[in-house]
């Protein structure tokens, strides 16, 4: 019991960072020199530059507009180390396959310390991280490692499929990137009681979709003011299911199998019943009779 309460109050308060972490807790004075800027300026809206002191790791190079060099060597260990973990999940060592964005070899990181924007964007060849605590320990820590997983695992699938927009729906790549981040980190508390499921579907049987996450193909598929981290926690669900043992027994390598599909223009619903041997809209009809029988099974 303690542990769970544990669980549930560190929960709580990281869910109150990763939504607040816009608040100004006591970042940097950002520096007088600025340089020219990256990706993030081409794939995302954020047209910021950088303090011209970037950090360089193994996998990755760190920018900020204002993190200590102790913050940006810190990120770039947790990072190489995360996509060190992916790279191991997805049994994968062809490095020389990923597909980067024109002149970039490197994926990069850039550290959010003072704009106003509170945001974790993943773009083809990097992602935007906001952190606005001193340093990164304690459950900073926690939510870093979550936030770097999640994203680093957009990034492998931006590196294989090779171009600026993700060909899965948003609730296989949602899914897979939380399910990924919930291996390294308890910042994320993920769906486990039957009981939790089935307060989800008295909640949504009369809104569109009735909340099954497999129906979120894109953005626009998300019913009006929906909770997303709520959403959040059900795609890590659907994806859990697909790769567990005890669910429905598929692997990373299907997973892999289906970002080269998409690297080579094969659709999403296509590739995903040759990989995972059932079709999006059978998963769709049969999901929360499915998850009754996995979580209720998991639960003995």
């Amino acid at each position: 019991m303690k542990r769970i309460l544990y669980h549930v109050f560190l929960f709580i308060f990281l869910l109150i960072v990763i939504v607040s972490a816009g608040c100004n807790k006591n970042p940097d004075s950002p520096p007088d020199t600025q340089t020219e800027k990256g990706s993030w300026a081409i794939y995302t809206p954020y047209d910021w530059t950088h303090d011209g002191q970037p950090y360089q790791s193994i996998y990755c190079t760190i920018y900020s507009d204002a993190a200590s060099d102790e913050m940006k060597q810190q990120l770039g260990e947790i990072a190489d180390e995360k996509f060190s973990r992916i790279l191991e999940l997805f049994n994968f060592d062809k490095v020389s396959d990923f597909i980067y964005p024109p002149d970039y070899s490197k994926i990069e990181i850039y550290i959010n310390r003072n704009h106003a924007e509170n945001i974790n964007w993943a773009y083809w060849g990097g992602f935007i991280f906001t952190i606005r605590s001193p340093d990164i320990s304690g459950h900073w820590y926690d939510y870093a490692t979550y936030t770097i997983s999640h994203e680093m695992t957009h990034e492998f699938e931006f590196l294989i499929e090779g171009k600026e927009s993700l060909g899965t729906e948003v609730w296989f790549k949602e899914g897979i990137a939380v399910y990924t981040g919930c291996l390294e980190s308890p910042a994320f508390q993920t769906i486990e009681l039957l009981s939790e499921l089935e307060s989800w579907i008295a909640e949504n049987e009369n809104i569109s979709g009735q909340g099954i996450p497999v129906k979120i193909h894109q953005d626009s598929d998300f019913p009006s003011g929906a909770d997303i981290h709520q959403y959040f926690r059900f795609f890590e669900l659907a994806l859990r299911y697909l790769l567990d043992q005890e669910g429905f027994g598929r692997s990373y390598q299907d997973v892999l199998n289906l970002f080269y599909d998409l690297r080579q223009e094969v659709s999403f619903p296509v590739s995903f019943e040759d990989h995972f041997g059932i079709s999006v809209s059978e998963y769709e009809g049969e999901f929360y009779s499915r998850m009754k029988t996995y979580l209720d099974s998991d639960s003995q």
